[in-house]
């Protein structure tokens, strides 16, 4: 028995050093990795959601960044359409004058072309009641009757002036064939 004991001491021994101790001391090893792993998932688990705060108010930040170039876009579109009708207005007097200048221009050209004819149909008319050569009638008469006879024409008068002397015209040339 003494050999016995002697043997499971030697054993015993043995395997202290040899397994106990080492499986001790990798177990403990095994627990402090497990503690500070654990430990680390707290400090990152803290860090992440500190990172998601910082990441809600970026987000807030930029979406208000956002909304002021938005608004301050539209402030800029609203005084540029201003500006730009503005300029379209002006625009749209300056061609409203141009066009009523062009107008009155073309009025006084046809009221000149208007008197012209008027005396050429005045001579045509005196030679016809007169019966006198062309050549003879007086420029004076004709100019005098073409100004006193204008402003008939402008009140619409001027046709029943020249048709009435057209029918006495008419009327005399039959009546002389």
């Amino acid at each position: 028995m003494l050999i016995q004991a002697l043997n499971f001491i030697i054993v015993l021994a043995v395997f202290t050093f040899l397994i106990y101790k080492p499986l001790v001391k990798h177990i403990t090893e095994r627990r402090k990795k497990i503690e500070e792993g654990l430990m680390k998932e707290k400090e990152a688990s803290l860090h992440l959601s500190h990172v998601l705060v910082l990441e809600k108010e970026k987000l807030k930040q930029a979406e208000n960044k956002a909304l002021g170039i938005v608004a301050d876009a539209q402030k800029r579109a609203k005084t540029e359409e201003a500006q730009i009708l503005k300029h379209a207005e002006g625009k749209g007097k300056a061609v409203y004058e141009k066009s009523l200048m062009e107008i009155k221009a073309e009025k006084e050209n046809a009221i000149k072309a208007a008197e012209k004819e008027i005396a050429v149909l005045a001579r045509e008319i005196l030679i016809k009641f007169v019966k006198m050569n062309p050549a003879a009638v007086d420029e004076a008469l004709i100019s005098k009757l073409v100004s006193g006879e204008i402003s008939k024409l402008v009140s619409g008068e001027i046709s029943k002036l020249v048709s009435d002397e057209i029918k006495e015209a008419v009327e005399e040339t039959a009546k002389s064939q």
